[in-house]
């Protein structure tokens, strides 16, 4: 009898219920994006970083502890400014922390200073490894991004006391060298409050969340953090890549399960396209996004060229005396190789036999200076010679080399106030005088070169002397190893370089 009436309701129930319709399927809704795995600024494909030429910068100084790498531009664009005020703000703060005043430091021997810029995987080193065992700041940099007229460097700023990290921030700067224009990773964007509901969409969809209700917009508490994690956005090839720090909180997340129990070790992002987060991103983050090409960014000519902050990194000038010869071009090429300006105190008649030397030096943005004609004593000399050594020299050096020669050298350092008078030009004398014409080892050479210039240094040795000549590429690399950098003496002026007898660089 059960058996029977429950057939019944079985029939009953079966002939009741609604034809089934095959077109049927469930509500859904649209999301705008995709979880990927999480990249640094630039992400995995930044263009080609080793077709930036960068002027490759370092400063390290024990008393107020900091150490920092940063690359610039040539050219001096306005990217620099800002590059350089980051290290210099975090300086004066380190500075102010210390109680003590900056100045730069110079390093003995095997230092390591000579490795300078930015370096792949700088961002994304673990904290403890960029730091160290060292109680202070460590910078590093990263290029994010170099494709047509945009470039991007990441600045990572490490804090902490004996190797224990107190705190980790990027900046990344970025930079149309087709407009000028500067922005840092926040200004990309000018609507976070839009990004942060399209990106906690899309979370909650991918873990599993049904809900139809519209995402609550962000408290200011939300959006301010939110905006620091825009700062270490990705945008390229169309799209735009927003990191998920394990510490966003959102109402729509925090009862998901698969959020709370999502792997910490996956970083991941949220990615959009550039056309779907268009009117969130300003018009210098969509020039960002949409970057194609090989970069475009300027290109050294020489250091020689270009500015160097000396009250900010320690500067030292090389100068090299009586060529240019046939050994010069060997010295030129080591000063390419290295990132480093000299500046060539030049006989006439020497210059008169190599043209082409003089017109290298000048082209690869060295300073050329007069060394008179053919190397008398001044001081021995009338009147009319002096005039005749200095500016027949002049003359031609400035025809071979299109520069202005504004410095002499006098031979022998032999000087007194009526030559200076009649020179009427600043006499560029030396604190560090190697005496390589006097045949030393090519061992003790290395050594005095490397070990007795210090911070506006004026270092004098010759570019006709094969000892020289031999051990110059040491020399160079080995002061760089000591954190110097090597310039022009008006660059260790800043282009001012004081009238009279000049024997060494400011002294900061």
């Amino acid at each position: 009898m059960t058996i029977a009436v429950c057939a019944l309701v079985v029939a009953s129930l079966t002939a009741c219920a609604p034809e089934l319709r095959a077109s049927w399927t469930p509500a859904g809704w649209d999301v705008d994006g995709q979880i990927v795995a999480a990249s640094v600024p630039g992400g995995p494909d930044v263009g080609d970083p080793a077709s930036v030429d960068t002027l490759d910068m370092r400063l390290r100084n024990d008393d107020i502890g900091i150490d920092a790498r940063w690359a610039a531009l040539p050219g001096n664009p306005a990217i620099n400014a800002v590059l350089e005020g980051l290290v210099r703000t975090a300086v004066s703060d380190r500075a102010s922390v210390s109680g003590m005043g900056y100045r730069p430091e110079v390093f003995d021997a095997g230092a390591g200073l000579g490795e300078r810029g930015c370096a792949p995987g700088a961002t994304t080193t673990r904290a403890t490894e960029v730091l160290g065992d060292r109680s202070g700041v460590v910078i590093v940099c990263e290029i994010a991004l170099a494709r047509g007229s945009v470039f991007a460097e990441s600045i990572r700023t490490v804090t902490g006391v004996d190797g224990v990290v107190a705190s980790d921030e990027t900046t990344t700067i970025y930079t149309d060298l087709s407009t000028g224009m500067v922005v840092t990773g926040a200004d990309l964007f000018t609507d976070p409050a839009a990004l942060w509901t399209m990106t906690v969409d899309t979370l909650r969809r991918t873990f599993g969340s049904l809900s139809l209700a519209p995402v609550r917009a962000p408290d200011a508490e939300q959006l301010a953090h939110f905006a620091g994690v825009l700062e270490q956005a990705s945008l390229q090839d169309g799209k735009i890549s927003i990191p998920v720090p394990d510490s966003l909180h959102a109402p729509e997340l925090d009862g998901l399960v698969r959020w709370q129990g999502r792997s910490r070790d996956e970083k991941r992002a949220v990615e959009f396209t550039t056309a779907v987060a268009s009117s969130a991103l300003t018009p210098m983050g969509l020039a960002v996004g949409d970057a194609v090409g090989a970069y475009a960014g300027p290109m050294s000519a020489g250091s020689g060229f270009e500015r160097m902050p000396c009250d900010l990194v320690p500067c030292m000038a090389m100068t090299l005396d009586d060529g240019p010869s046939s050994l010069t071009p060997g010295f030129l090429d080591v000063l390419e190789a290295e990132q480093s300006a000299a500046t060539f105190f030049m006989l006439g008649k020497n210059a008169q036999r190599h043209p082409e030397t003089v017109a290298r030096v000048a082209a690869d943005g060295h300073q050329v200076g007069n060394h008179t004609w053919d190397h008398p004593y001044l001081t021995d000399l009338t009147d009319e010679q002096v005039r005749a050594q200095l500016g027949d020299t002049r003359a031609l050096l400035q025809q071979l080399s299109g520069q202005s020669v504004g410095t002499f050298r006098p031979p022998g350092g032999f000087i007194d106030d009526h030559v200076l008078a009649l020179a009427a030009q600043p006499a560029i004398m030396w604190s560090v005088d190697t005496r390589d014409w006097a045949g030393p080892s090519d061992e003790e050479l290395l050594t005095f070169a490397i070990e007795r210039p210090e911070r506006s240094t004026i270092m004098l040795m010759h570019d006709i002397q094969n000892g020289s000549a031999r051990v110059f590429g040491d020399v160079v690399a080995g002061l760089r190893d000591r954190g110097l950098s090597l310039v022009t003496i008006d660059q260790l002026f800043g282009g001012a370089v004081p009238v009279g007898i000049v024997r060494h660089g400011p002294l900061l």
